[in-house]
């Protein structure tokens, strides 16, 4: 059994990275636990004997917290635009400075290999498909930190310490640690509710997406493998956000009347994304269904009567919580 650490372990991906990871391995979760599913499940979790907690704030990582650790699964960080633009001055130093040097410890502290939740973001705005070597662009706050991260902690590969970047896409489906800040999850949920939903600006903006079981499955498939060090696009399928919308209004059987667009709030990000190295690393792998993904996702929400609040909508948690930070 390996000994793995994953940084922001206790959010939207590292809940149920947790969870698999535990099947075959020690695993210790670092986060604040501002989002406590894991802490408050603890022990109804499989093979919990096997799970430890670190309860810290990234920013005061030490060597001591990588004693016999193999792995680090770096899951940090504050997610998505919206949340990021409420503080830049703080996102830019968790998001780009703490995960850089959480990876140098790492590193100086013997870890062998580094995995990078990275994102398709920072190729912002590009009007050919993008590829793993295409020219980035990143726009917002989020995208440009994450973005210098992934570039300084690649350039610390070497034999002993092989480093393996995800550019993940946008991610959909459901997790105990649920967010409806994403464009799948939250139109789910209102074409359930029967709610209308608003497309910003003609709906003909490209995005990737992939199931965050698939994330999750990606990580495991890398600690299984051990591959060398590589950079990969992480994604199911693109598409533009009206054709999306219809296949979930086929999906959920709800009437298109409830679609509407906001033309005056353009989206300016656009990024058709695809990859040339996925096959290289990841063969015969079979991504999940995007149908049976929202047939899971909904039965949760009507099982454990999940809707948006401030714990699953980031940028309502963040509001609260930066304004009250001195940067």
């Amino acid at each position: 059994m390996k000994k793995i650490l994953i940084v922001g372990g206790g959010g939207y991906v590292g809940t149920e990275l947790t969870q698999k990871l535990l099947k075959n391995n020690y695993v210790t979760v670092y986060d604040l636990f501002y989002f406590n599913w894991l802490i408050k499940n603890k022990n109804k979790v499989k093979n919990s004997e096997r799970l430890f907690l670190i309860k810290k704030d990234i920013l005061e990582v030490n060597k001591k917290d990588f004693k016999d650790i193999e792995i680090v699964c770096d899951l940090a960080g504050i997610a998505n635009d919206p949340s990021s633009d409420l503080n830049k001055k703080y996102s830019t130093k968790i998001n780009y400075e703490a995960r850089y040097k959480f990876a140098k410890i790492a590193k100086e502290s013997g870890v062998k290999r580094y995995i990078f939740n990275s994102t398709c973001s920072i190729y912002g705005f590009n009007k050919k498909k993008v590829f793993e070597k295409s020219k980035i662009n990143p726009l917002s706050c989020y995208a440009k930190a994450v973005q210098k991260a992934e570039r300084k902690i690649y350039l610390l590969k070497s034999k002993e310490f092989k480093v393996n970047i995800l550019r993940n896409a946008t991610l959909y489906g459901f997790s105990n640690s649920m967010r409806f800040d994403l464009v799948i999850n939250l139109f789910t949920y209102l074409l359930l509710k029967n709610k209308n939903i608003f497309i910003d600006g003609d709906g003909k903006q490209s995005r990737p997406f992939l199931s965050v079981q698939d994330i999750s499955r990606m990580y495991l498939h890398i600690i299984q493998t051990q591959p060398k060090s590589f950079i990969v696009n992480a994604l199911s399928f693109s598409t533009n956000i009206y054709d999306l919308t219809n296949k979930i209004i086929k999906i959920i059987k709800k009437p298109k009347t409830l679609v509407k667009f906001n033309l005056e709030k353009k989206d300016h990000r656009n990024y058709n994304v695809g990859s040339k190295n996925f096959k290289k690393y990841f063969k015969n792998f079979k991504f999940t269904d995007l149908g049976k993904d929202i047939k899971k996702m909904i039965k949760n929400i009507k099982k454990l009567n999940l809707r948006p609040n401030i714990k699953t909508i980031r940028v309502k948690f963040y509001k609260k919580k930066l304004s009250r930070l001195k940067y």
